[in-house]
């Protein structure tokens, strides 16, 4: 199973990391965490975000690959999903940019992968997966 998370703007808090790491974890899945960057924004930045989720999946065993990529926020994630044979896109909802502009792009009619929408709001826990 492939998993992707895009992102842009600010480095991602390690509490929402967590959560998308531990969702990928317990798939079973590889995350490919897709950072956007706008026009003024420097690779740098880009790669700031990407080394936390980088780092956090090691340390769960969890394979991520990042990816780097300027344009419209809706089309870029469509593109790299459909590239990536991506299974799920995992979307955090905050009142930034990558949420208002996927809903006015009616991105989610646009394509056949599932969409999931984890409120940045929501306290999130730390739990291992249970044993079977």
């Amino acid at each position: 199973m492939k998993i992707i998370v895009p992102t842009v703007g600010a480095i991602p808090d390690h509490s929402s990391v967590d959560y998308i790491i531990n969702i990928a974890k317990r798939f079973k899945a590889q995350l490919i965490v897709l950072r956007v960057l706008s026009e003024k924004e420097t690779k740098q930045a880009g790669e700031q975000s990407l080394s936390l989720f980088i780092e956090n999946g090691d340390a769960e065993k969890v394979p991520v690959n990042g990816i780097l990529r300027r344009g419209d926020i809706a089309p870029v994630i469509i593109e790299v999903a459909e590239e990536k044979s991506a299974d799920l896109i995992v979307l955090g909802i905050s009142h930034g940019e990558i949420v208002a502009e996927w809903m006015n792009a009616k991105a989610m009619e646009k394509t056949d992968i599932p969409v999931l929408l984890i409120p940045k709001w929501v306290s999130v826990m730390k739990r291992q997966p249970p044993n079977r």
